[in-house]
């Protein structure tokens, strides 16, 4: 799509969220390499056969020319870099990606411009595609885990004890494993662990971040 007579600049993302605007315009919620929240709109992006809104679903990793508007940024164009493989494995893993977008949706929206937290959610999202049964959850909850330590507020057993059907040292292990390192977690009994480090991760965000996870109830659902 054309767009004239407005400063442009490249970018490269990972689409968050997208929004309807209008009839067939579309708000994108990106996450840029330098860790910024943009928010932009794509022209006619949901009519029939736009090259546009089929590159810029959430998850996907993408280079954008963005235009600079009054109130939203203009895309132009858009390549994709990497597709978001694991929203179409099943129900769990589409959860499991869902918790990680908002996460940094939420996290960007509030804070300072983080780096970090796209190379975070970049590798996340990569493991989950890969990971098998309860792996998927594990990796969710490390990443939460993970971005509240990065921001300042690392989960500590005093604070928060864990159940004591649970080893304590699954915490220490979410918070310092590689995402890669979990993705063959895939055994029955790590379910009820998932389970649990998820309510865990829950309600550190909420105590210490005041962030709470519309997407996190849902993945919790299907482990509980």
């Amino acid at each position: 799509m054309a767009v004239t007579g407005m400063p442009s600049y490249g970018a490269e993302a990972l689409v968050l969220k997208k929004t309807k605007l209008g009839e067939t315009d579309t708000v994108f919620t990106l996450l840029t390499t330098d860790g910024r929240q943009i928010r932009a709109v794509a022209k006619a992006a949901r009519k029939p056969g736009s090259s546009l809104g089929a590159r810029l679903e959430p998850g996907y990793l993408v280079e954008v020319r963005l235009h600079t508007g009054r109130s939203l940024e203009v895309i132009s164009e858009v390549r994709l870099r990497e597709p978001n493989r694991a929203s179409f494995v099943d129900l769990e893993h589409t959860a499991a990606v869902s918790v990680v977008l908002e996460l940094a949706e939420k996290s960007t929206r509030d804070f300072n411009a983080e780096p970090m937290v796209f190379n975070m959610s970049v590798e996340a999202l990569r493991c989950i595609g890969l990971a098998q049964g309860a792996a998927s959850a594990l990796i969710a909850a490390a990443a939460l885990l993970k971005l509240s330590a990065a921001l300042g507020f690392r989960p500590t057993l005093a604070e928060a004890p864990l159940p004591a059907t649970i080893d304590p040292a699954w915490l220490e292990r979410l918070l310092t494993t590689h995402f890669a390192d979990l993705v063959d977690a895939s055994a029955q009994p790590y379910d009820s662990v998932a389970a649990t480090l998820l309510c865990f991760a829950r309600n550190w965000l909420v105590q210490h971040l005041e962030i709470r996870l519309k997407s996190l109830d849902v993945l919790l659902s299907l482990w509980e």
